[in-house]
């Protein structure tokens, strides 16, 4: 570091950073607030100075006469204090001084933060800015937070003026899209990077987005491979941190990646957020490295903060409607559905996502129509014919859904995510054994990645293989494993309700009643809708017949209620 760099660090740190982000630990000390997972956490004064004293300190130690100085600066306290205080905090945080998690005491020397800390560096704006989008994933008021915004720029005149010009846009909208405009605000930002980063390595950046978009496997390597270019060429390029993260979250996601892909994916979203905090493609890319992680809350925040800062970006509005719809948040879902086609009504991605969402809340016919419209807008797409198979065999149509499964595999015959569907038309049709030989295809393909239903279920449904009197024996070695990075995933934060369900189909193979309730419960809540997933299930088959299972089913129907669709959802339909 040069010492133009260091004479920097303070501005900075004093200036920009508004929140440590300590592994499940979020410190936003603009706010005064702690919070783990969404959910607050009061802190008393001291306690709360003493984590920002380590936060700021991290990953170095403060010695026990430092960390008094931060903490008590008007006062002399001896050593007893500050250990009593180091167990409050600790307490308030759940972190056991046998077996820290959090904070580390270091004999004779003072005291550590143990996870590796995060900073987000943020300008500072009012309070009133911040709480809108930055630190929850409640429903927002976008009409405050565009209030927020303009009161700033614009005399009370210009702002009475401007909202006129805006209703009078919205209106025109209703006719005419507005595309050609949000095109030449893409070719401004477009000039703006190439400017600053210069043509060759610009380019690099953009042959890493041409091949990312491609969503095939080669495709993925190579689009890495592009990114990493751009970034050696010039190493502040926000946006190819960006691009690099999504592509690392992708492999994760689509291609079988390991645990390294998805921290991978995590640690080159925040390197974009550090070299250019007002770049909406790096929340987009944290959002989204923290959705293959499991973390819906943590996603949805960061989408929230990209949204903020660029209202027009067609993926960050799919994905907000995607990550509410699987919470089981179907409102908000379907309002950031239809934002975001009105903002771009061929975006094959929304059409997709419009369609999950359909079929989650059982309007079967219209998710049909949106999935053959996306299919046939981007028709080598495989997760519109994963999840359109998906609606087949819900609706029971298994040679439907082979058919378009089959028509998939033509260019991409050994995809797993084909050919787990293709294991789930003989799951979910009782055809065991041939599920099981096409789950255990991808379980091959995707061995870095075990947590995974083609991996899960070719175990369970290797237990038919085996004699009674080895029956306990193997379900030990087969299933203690997959328990405990199930159960790991959970404690890491994951709160995706699949997670949960294969929990339950676990227990569910192992006559533990209790447990699959438990899990089954869980799932539900996290937003599993009861659906084929499990009433079509073979594995929950004997659960089924329980009195505690048909109770839990009869008080789910009575409770649901389903939320209406807009007529924009069908006219889109028709005019198009």
């Amino acid at each position: 570091m040069n010492d133009n760099a260091a004479a920097d660090l303070p501005a900075i740190n004093n200036n920009k950073v508004t929140r440590y982000l300590i592994d499940d630990l979020s410190l936003d000390v603009q706010r005064g607030e702690l919070t783990r997972l969404g959910e607050s956490i009061t802190l008393p004064k001291l306690s709360y100075d003493l984590l920002v004293a380590l936060a700021q300190a991290a990953p170095a130690l403060l010695s026990q006469q430092e960390l008094m100085q931060k903490v008590w600066p008007d006062r002399i306290i001896g050593d007893e204090t500050l250990k009593q205080r180091v167990k409050l905090l600790r307490k308030s945080i759940d972190d056991d001084a046998s077996n820290p998690k959090y904070i580390e005491a270091v004999r004779g020397r003072g005291y550590r933060l143990l996870p590796q800390v995060s900073c987000e560096c943020v300008i500072k704006r009012s309070p009133s800015v911040m709480l809108d989008l930055a630190a929850n994933d409640f429903f927002p008021n976008l009409l405050s937070a565009s209030l927020h915004r303009w009161w700033r720029r614009v005399s009370v005149i210009s702002l009475l003026f401007f909202g006129l010009l805006v209703m009078s846009v919205m209106v025109t909208s209703l006719f005419y899209q507005q595309e050609p405009q949000f095109a030449d605000n893409n070719l401004q930002i477009t000039n703006s990077l190439e400017q600053q980063v210069g043509k060759s390595t610009f380019n690099l950046y953009q042959r890493g987005r041409e091949y990312y978009k491609r969503y095939r496997a080669q495709d993925n390597i190579i689009a890495i491979d592009f990114f990493h270019k751009a970034i050696a060429a010039s190493p502040t390029f926000s946006e190819a941190y960006a691009g690099l993260s999504q592509a690392y979250s992708q492999r994760y996601f689509q291609f079988g990646g390991n645990e390294q892909s998805k921290q991978r994916a995590i640690d080159n979203a925040y390197l974009a957020i550090s070299y250019n905090n007002n770049s909406a493609d790096a929340y987009k890319a944290l959002g989204t490295a923290y959705y293959v992680s499991g973390w819906l809350s943590k996603s949805i925040n960061a989408l929230l903060r990209g949204f903020n800062l660029s209202p027009n970006n067609k993926e960050l509005l799919t994905n907000l409607a995607f990550i509410y719809s699987e919470q089981g948040k179907f409102e908000q879902a379907l309002f950031w559905h239809k934002k975001t086609l009105q903002l771009a009504p061929d975006y094959a991605i929304a059409m997709l996502h419009l369609a999950i969402t359909l079929q989650r809340i059982e309007h079967t016919e219209l998710a049909l129509s949106w999935y053959e419209k996306a299919l046939a807008q981007k028709p080598d797409y495989v997760l519109t014919t994963y999840h359109l198979a998906q609606l087949y065999i819900e609706l029971g149509q298994v040679e439907k859904a082979r058919k378009v499964i089959n028509k998939g595999m033509f260019n991409q015959s050994s995809h797993p995510l084909l050919l787990e569907a293709l294991a789930d038309s003989y799951f979910f049709q009782g055809e065991l054994a041939l599920a099981k030989g096409y789950y255990q295809q991808v379980a091959d393909i995707q061995k870095n990645s075990p947590v995974n239903q083609a991996t899960i279920r070719s175990l369970l449904l290797l237990k038919d293989t085996y004699k009674p009197d080895d029956e306990k024996q193997n379900n030990g070695l087969l299933f203690d494993p997959i328990i405990k990075q199930l159960v790991g995933a959970h404690l890491a934060g994951n709160e995706k309700p699949k997670i949960s369900l294969y929990l339950a189909e676990v227990y569910a193979l192992l006559n533990n009643e209790t447990l699959v309730f438990r899990y089954l419960v869980q799932a539900l809540e996290q937003g599993q809708v009861l659906n084929y997933q499990i009433n079509s299930a073979p594995l929950f088959e004997e659960v089924k017949q329980l009195d505690r299972y048909k109770k839990l089913h009869q008080q789910l129907q009575s409770q649901k209620v389903l939320p209406n669709i807009d007529d924009y959802f069908y006219e889109m339909l028709n005019n198009r």
